[in-house]
């Protein structure tokens, strides 16, 4: 990573805890004040949305997943001693299996999605960066992945505070891996995703199937909160029945 990269990250890590957090902590403080609000973190990253939610309850029980090998080892240091983490080392996607995931030169937008190197959102993007397209992807390499419909049967989870996905437009995926069995979407109050305006990824699924998917499983849109930098958002939608 190099210079220009980190001091990038730095500012958005800022931004987003002065503009962004805040507001998501307005729309969630009200919901999970349950003794153990239980939270499902898909794309987890540097642990930023782990930290979020325990800084409302610290006692959330928290599963996190994070593909990119690098950052789960430096997550496994970071929550050693939180008896109420779980971090996997796995992707969430349609199907039990395994793909390619792309690590960026930003992990924050990693993917298993393959870059349009056409948009030009990616090339503005790359030029702030100070590299070409080309170079936005640093490694790629297999990973496993499994459905979240799956892995909550595994651990026999019957409530659901919040699935937070946040995977650089695999989003349709993840959500097809989830309501592909009966009754899951009963479990889970909200869904959080986010949402970007742009056309950066190949075979990116339109807004509408995300949206229709969703509401056929009982889902409709509940906040939508600005990021503080680009044309991105993050959609919470809440499940009618619940």
């Amino acid at each position: 990573m190099n210079f220009r990269t980190k001091v990038i990250q730095q500012l958005i890590d800022v931004n987003e805890k002065i503009f962004f957090y805040p507001k998501l902590k307005k729309v969630y403080s009200q919901f999970l004040n349950s003794k153990s609000p239980v939270i499902l973190d898909v794309g987890c990253n540097k642990g930023q949305s782990v930290d979020f939610f325990l800084n409302i309850n610290d006692s959330s029980m928290i599963y996190a997943f994070e593909p990119n090998k690098k950052l789960y080892i430096q997550l496994q240091e970071e929550y050693q001693n939180f008896h109420n983490i779980q971090l996997f080392n796995l992707g969430v996607s349609s199907q039990n299996g395994k793909l390619t995931f792309n690590e960026n030169i930003m992990d924050e937008t990693s993917t298993f999605e393959t870059l349009n190197y056409d948009s030009a959102y990616l090339k503005k993007k790359a030029k702030i960066l100070g590299v070409s397209p080309k170079k936005l992807i640093t490694e790629s390499y297999e990973v496993e992945v499994i459905t979240l419909s799956s892995f909550i049967e595994e651990k026999k989870i019957d409530k659901i505070d919040v699935v937070k996905i946040d995977v650089e437009g695999h989003e349709f995926s993840c959500l097809q891996g989830l309501f592909d069995q009966p009754n899951i979407a009963n479990r889970i109050h909200f869904i959080q995703l986010e949402h970007h305006e742009d056309d950066m990824y190949m075979n990116k699924k339109d807004d509408y199937m995300i949206k229709q998917l969703l509401k056929n499983n009982g889902f409709e849109e509940f906040e939508k909160i600005k990021h503080g930098f680009g044309d991105i958002f993050e959609i919470i939608y809440k499940n009618v029945n619940l």
